[in-house]
């Protein structure tokens, strides 16, 4: 029987990636994307391609709606939609913050809560959800972005514990630095966003210095890729994977060193020392 994955978030890097090399080991793949015609060098290699933006719930329903009447099945689901807001926490607006959630966030649980079903019937089925080590030692000026990422941490790992006894199986991947887009769009949003009476106005240099901290001397997204579906398809996967630049590094620093001192550090790399009032 011909196994069906559905992978959000595929116009570049990790999704586009993942999708690719699915398919070329004869998954039956559903690649999504918010513009379809950036995945036409996947529909050509043989993926089913479909426009869906996760941040609104009704493409959610309508598209996963279309996979399960074609297939009658969902063997796989690849949460990697989502997107990096850069910005001072304190400047940040509500709607940019919910906009963040809604995508990062909600979003993936909306696709979860809308698949599970048919995997419960199937009495199986596998759950991936793209974190970030952002989520587990986070940086100035990407609050929101690690705040998102926190909370998928969190909640796939309480949906690992419900879903299992269904036969449901939810893996938390935690990239590193992986060499993709993600720089280049952070960097594109901060325009938007960056205030020109923010408070941190004259190290500005440094806020766009966070956006292309996770492209210096980053893991090619092939080998990521190569990578990760190695491990998540064995019989026995771990719970929680990581791959990438600063992958481990990052989290045991953040384990390890105390508090007061990575705070020092991390202060020190962008800039904030700095500013009037910072303490050496």
């Amino acid at each position: 029987m011909e196994k069906v994955a559905v992978v959000t978030g595929c116009s570049s890097g990790i999704g586009y990636e993942l999708a690719l090399r699915l398919n070329y080991s004869g998954w039956k793949v559903f690649a999504t994307a918010r513009h379809i015609e950036t995945m036409e060098p996947l529909r050509e290699a043989g993926c089913h391609t479909y426009q869906l933006d996760v941040g609104v719930p009704e493409e959610i329903d309508r598209t996963v709606d279309k996979f399960i009447g074609e297939c009658g099945r969902i063997d796989m689901l690849i949460n990697n939609a989502g997107y990096g807001l850069i910005a001072p926490s304190a400047e940040i607006s509500t709607d940019e913050m919910q906009r963040q959630f809604q995508v990062n966030v909600f979003g993936m649980m909306a696709m979860i809560q809308k698949t599970v079903p048919v995997m419960k019937l199937q009495k199986s089925g596998l759950i991936i959800n793209i974190g970030s080590i952002s989520g587990i030692a986070p940086t100035p000026f990407s609050g929101a972005y690690c705040a998102s990422k926190a909370a998928i941490h969190a909640w796939s790992d309480v949906l690992r514990m419900e879903l299992k006894p269904f036969g449901i199986h939810v893996i938390t991947v935690q990239p590193g630095g992986i060499s993709t887009n993600f720089g280049n769009n952070c960097e594109k949003n901060l325009r938007n966003l960056l205030k020109p009476d923010s408070w941190y106005s004259s190290i500005e240099s440094f806020i766009y210095l966070r956006a292309r901290t996770s492209q210096e001397k980053a893991t090619p997204v092939a080998v990521f890729a190569e990578k990760l579906i190695s491990e998540m398809l064995q019989p026995d996967p771990p719970p929680v994977i990581r791959i990438g630049k600063r992958s481990i590094t990052l989290p045991l620093m953040k384990r390890c060193v105390p508090a007061k001192l990575l705070d020092k550090i991390m202060m020190k790399k962008y800039g904030l020392n700095s500013l009037n009032g910072s303490s050496n």
